[in-house]
């Protein structure tokens, strides 16, 4: 019974095999056709036209415009820059994200030192925000010029 088995199991093996390789005809009369074009091109295919980006200023970090103030001015409690203007305005720049909203206000200015607080809103626990940094500048109105002032901003 085994030896049958075996038998059938390998005449089995030798139909399949013989009939995977007599899927197509043995010996044809007909060449393959094989074109080639009469007229070679003479030149490419005109590309598309590349726009060029608009000209503007860079969107992350303070305007170029703005005068910043050196790091050794600025004690930052919170991850800001600060500006100065002519007169008596100083801007915080800082760095927002999805639903963050922010402000900046005085809380002490003397003749040794400006105080001012930063006060960042990250807005509803499990609120769905869109994933971007966005840049804000906070303006803050000052008695007078800052100087060589310390500035200190501290969080609100």
């Amino acid at each position: 019974m085994k030896n049958a088995a075996k038998t059938l199991g390998a005449g089995l093996v030798l139909a399949v095999t013989a009939a995977c390789g007599a899927g197509g005809p043995a010996n044809t009369s007909t060449p393959p056709v094989v074109t080639t074009p009469s007229d070679p091109p003479t030149s490419l295919p005109a590309s598309p036209p590349v726009a060029k980006p608009p000209i503007s200023r860079p969107t992350v970090g303070p305007p170029p415009s703005d005068k910043m103030l050196p790091p050794s001015q600025v004690d930052a409690k919170v991850p800001a820059q600060v500006s100065a203007e002519e007169g008596a305005l100083v801007k915080v720049h800082v760095e927002l994200s999805g639903c963050d909203e922010a402000t900046a206000n005085l809380a002490e200015q003397n003749a040794k030192r400006v105080v001012i607080e930063v006060k960042i809103d990250h807005g509803e626990p499990g609120r769905m925000c869109p994933q971007v940094i966005r840049y804000a500048v906070l303006p803050v109105k000052l008695a007078e010029p800052i100087g060589p002032r310390p500035v200190v901003l501290e969080a609100g």
